[in-house]
């Protein structure tokens, strides 16, 4: 940050040098016309500190944030990984009865085939 606000006020004295050279416009409009680039100029740098302070909160706030989201996270793996375990023997259950069901019905039909 120190760098920037030295770039910007060599920058924006080398500006208004320039702005001084020989002008075929008035003084006054030149005095203007620099005053609306330091005031701009004022303003976007204004701008960017703010800018600036706002990511370094949201930032502070997401390290703060962290170790509980990852809590979170952790608790809801936990969850997931024993809701697996507890429903694994029924969904076992279920493959033998469908494997079952579709002997069955696949004996009814070949007997049904052969009858014709």
């Amino acid at each position: 940050m120190k760098f920037f606000g030295i770039g910007l006020g060599l920058g924006s004295l080398a500006g208004l040098g320039i702005s001084l050279l020989p002008n075929p416009q008035t003084g006054r409009k030149v005095k203007d016309d620099v005053r609306l680039f330091l005031n701009d100029t004022k303003k976007d740098a204004t701008s960017l500190a703010t800018s600036t302070k706002h990511a370094k909160n949201a930032a502070s706030q997401l390290i703060n944030d962290l170790p509980q989201a990852e809590k979170s996270v952790k608790d809801i793996q936990d969850s997931l990984t024993n809701f697996q375990s507890s429903i694994k023997p029924e969904v076992d259950q279920m493959k033998e009865n469908v494997s079952t069901l579709t002997k069955e019905a696949e004996s009814t039909i070949n007997g049904i085939k052969n009858e014709l």
